[in-house]
């Protein structure tokens, strides 16, 4: 009796019955099952093991943040407090890529996808700027998307392919079902996503973590007294996930951070600051001087 195969991938039907074929396996099987329900097992480059942690150099937020820094393989959604702040969440960002290990610097380009609408709103990177930071403006590959549209597709695009540093989206965030597809995407290759989020509004995301950045007045640069002074946000970490929302001190209040190109570094912004003091106080009030 010839062999024919029924309806169920992997049985055989013979003259002696029903056979299991030796080609299926189980692995298979979850395989598929772990992919319709976007448990899609991770990618990692041959050079992955040797990559250290993408932290900010703050303990006070690295605590707060899953392992204690920045996942590679994850989106992050950054929101301006005020659509007019979207250059200075712009600049936190750049100063967040020189955060990068070296390695992952080594990777490939950084690729800046910008809607049209960006474009001429807030103007572009100004790659200049960049000369003398630890990420050289030839490392950068700046995309202009013409159609807000288009902006989750060429995100997930980019993000696939597995020799690129980082992927940075400036435009309108991503929806849910977009945002879960950058996710997915990013878990595959390896290479985190970071969108700023200029629509003013805070919608369902799946990104790992959402932070909401406001520009504020940095400290005085002693070389320059007359000079706008050191780049300053205050920072929010609205949300961690699987971080440890205990250890956030965002929740009270942001915290107010600072840049220094010198060391690349993130520093709390000291309360006490050029030509201010703090009026003497007790346990009782203020002082007053005796009429």
């Amino acid at each position: 009796m010839p062999e024919e195969f029924c309806g169920y991938t992997g049985f055989a039907f013979s003259g002696k019955g029903f056979e299991l074929e030796t080609g299926m396996v189980l692995d298979e099987l979850k395989a598929k099952i772990e992919n319709i329900e976007g448990r899609t097992k991770r990618f990692i480059a041959a050079d992955e093991p040797r990559v250290g942690l993408w932290t900010l150099g703050l303990e006070e937020l690295d605590n707060a943040l899953p392992a204690q820094s920045l996942a590679y393989d994850a989106c992050h959604d950054f929101t301006p407090e005020l659509k007019t702040d979207v250059p200075q969440v712009a600049g936190f960002i750049a100063a967040l890529l020189q955060r990068l290990p070296p390695q992952r610097l080594q990777r490939g380009p950084i690729v800046w996808c910008q809607t049209a609408y960006n474009a001429r709103e807030y103007g572009r990177v100004y790659a200049p700027g960049l000369i003398g930071s630890r990420v050289p403006p030839e490392q950068f590959l700046f995309v202009n998307v013409p159609k807000e549209r288009d902006l989750a597709l060429v995100l997930e695009e980019c993000v696939r392919v597995p020799r690129i540093a980082a992927v940075i989206g400036e435009g309108a965030a991503p929806d849910f079902t977009a945002s879960r597809r950058l996710t997915l995407a990013a878990q595959e290759s390896h290479v985190p996503c970071l969108i700023l989020n200029t629509s003013g509004t805070i919608g369902a995301s799946a990104a790992c973590t959402r932070w909401r950045i406001a520009p504020i007045t940095g400290p005085p640069d002693a070389r320059d007294p007359q000079g706008p002074g050191f780049a300053a946000w205050a920072v929010t970490l609205a949300r961690a996930r699987g971080g440890n929302t205990a250890l956030n001190p965002t929740l009270a209040k942001p915290l107010e951070v600072t840049w220094t190109d010198e060391t690349h570094t993130f520093n709390l912004v000291s309360p006490f600051r050029s030509g201010t003091s703090l009026a003497p106080e007790t346990e009782y009030g203020a002082f007053r001087d005796a009429p």
